[in-house]
């Protein structure tokens, strides 16, 4: 009897470990799952967020263009704001894939002392926006104009001796076309192999 006893004590004394075992793993299980979660949750929060901030990012892109801000109406190149929303986020991501993109910075000093006269004045600047889209792939290619007397084209895909011819044609035609020649600037440049980051960029800006 008393060993009987004993071996239903030891039974129950054994199924209780494994039950104690049991509600440890689930414990344990509970604990990952809420961990999983909480996780879970803290990266749809993230993404939402993010989407939220690419909408809006987006929205003002548009609106941007709705409301004109991006075109410079004296030229009807893309606008500073235009320029200040994409210029160096290009540039980094040339520098970062290493794909080849023409740069080339244009100053038109005489473009100082222009009045403008209202967006249907037909006036040189008009003519200067003009000169300069025809010389490259639009839309691939962006033309900007960061202040009143400087251009700036990025053309991305291209072959060196290509750029540097759109960038002797343009020369020949702003020449022929500006009061005082002498005074225009031109920096080209391949890129990365002429930068290597946009800090040295920034110097050939006004």
């Amino acid at each position: 009897m008393n060993m009987e006893y004993e071996n239903k004590v030891n039974m129950l004394e054994e199924e209780n470990n494994k039950l104690k075992e049991t509600i440890k793993e689930l414990k344990e299980e509970i604990k990952n799952m809420k961990e999983i979660i909480n996780e879970t949750n803290r990266l749809m929060d993230e993404y939402n967020n993010f989407t939220k901030e690419e909408v809006n990012a987006y929205s003002d892109f548009v609106e941007g263009f709705i409301e004109r801000k991006f075109i410079d109406p004296a030229s009807r190149v893309y606008s500073r704001e235009f320029f200040d929303k994409v210029f160096f986020l290009l540039l980094e991501k040339a520098f970062e894939s290493g794909n080849n993109y023409g740069l080339l910075i244009i100053k038109i000093p005489e473009l100082k002392d222009l009045n403008y006269n209202g967006e249907y004045h037909k006036g040189p600047e008009m003519e200067i926006g003009k000169i300069l889209r025809s010389n490259v792939r639009l839309p691939l290619d962006l033309v900007m104009r960061y202040s009143k007397i400087t251009f700036t084209i990025i053309i991305p895909d291209i072959d060196e001796e290509v750029l540097f011819k759109i960038s002797d044609r343009l020369k020949y035609q702003l020449k022929n076309f500006t009061k005082s020649p002498e005074t225009l600037e031109f920096y080209s440049f391949y890129l990365p192999k002429d930068l290597t980051s946009t800090e040295e960029i920034l110097k050939f800006f006004d």
